[in-house]
């Protein structure tokens, strides 16, 4: 943020963001940057939880943390929902779509499209195509920060069940009440004894 806002102060007429445009800004990269974050630990925190069975293969399988990670995104994305101007007039479905026009995109719902994903409902940390979602958009508006993302889910996730092996759920918890970021407000669990890790 400091980073941000030097540049953006800089006086370089290429950078300068006036305050409008300084806010708009460092409030996506909060959002982006850290909400959607925390998001995908807790919706992957519990996913885990609630199918221990799948922890107990990502032991024996550490491997598969990545594609894990991936269908993570893709059925519990921590981004439902984007929106788009359409460019063009076009039809889509029957429906007549103007130029100019709002669309709304349920980033959900593609990702469970039973002609992409078979069995899209399900769980599964084994999926061959888990990476083919769209939590991280697509094309020109693909997410900037979808690497760090990945390595931040994976790190996060894998350390924190090495950390604490016994770790279980403690309640129900509570969703973070808003359409377009899926999230928990409370997650309560309980973490066992901690067991020390190895230097990286």
């Amino acid at each position: 943020m400091s980073q941000l806002i030097r540049t953006a102060e800089s006086g370089d007429p290429e950078t300068h963001l006036d305050d409008d445009e300084l806010h708009a800004v460092a409030g996506l990269v909060l959002v982006a940057g850290f909400e959607t974050t925390v998001n995908l630990l807790g919706n992957g925190i519990r996913m885990l939880l609630d199918m221990p069975e799948h922890l107990e293969t990502l032991r024996r399988r550490p491997d598969l943390w990545p594609n894990t990670v991936e269908e993570i995104l893709r059925l519990d994305s921590p981004v439902q929902l984007t929106a788009r101007v359409a460019r063009t007039d076009v039809e889509l479905a029957g429906v007549p779509i103007n130029r100019g026009e709002m669309v709304v995109i349920c980033l959900a719902g593609a990702n469970r499209d039973p002609s992409v994903f078979p069995d899209p409902h399900r769980f599964d940390i084994e999926r061959a195509n888990a990476g083919r979602h769209l939590a991280f958009s697509t094309g020109r508006h693909f997410c900037l920060g979808a690497a760090l993302a990945r390595a931040e889910g994976e790190v996060g996730l894998r350390t924190f069940f090495e950390r604490f092996p016994e770790v279980r759920a403690a309640g129900a918890g509570s969703r973070r009440d808003t359409r377009v970021l899926r999230g928990w407000s409370t997650l309560p669990v309980t973490l066992g004894p901690a067991r020390a890790l190895a230097a990286q």
